[in-house]
């Protein structure tokens, strides 16, 4: 398996991702994050496989969204 660095991503086209109210990237089962050398963190779509800009992530989403199927557990935290 090869191994693939996000932050070398380029990032979404800014008509990829539309501002709405539910359906943003955060809460999307896509989203993922990473973390560059220096541990700056990295917002990523591995659908796309682009970089998502700083607070888009918070604001915006894409035709792809699919809702987030990790189980939250009390005991986890």
């Amino acid at each position: 398996m090869i191994k693939v660095n996000p932050s070398k991503w380029e990032y979404l086209k800014e008509s990829t991702l539309k501002r709405k109210r539910t359906k943003i990237c955060i809460t999307c089962n896509h989203f993922r994050y990473s973390t560059t050398e220096t541990f700056a963190t990295v917002l990523i779509c591995p659908r796309y496989e682009k970089q998502i800009p700083q607070g888009d992530h918070l604001l915006k989403g894409c035709e792809y969204w699919q809702k987030n199927r990790t189980i939250f557990s009390l005991e986890a935290s």
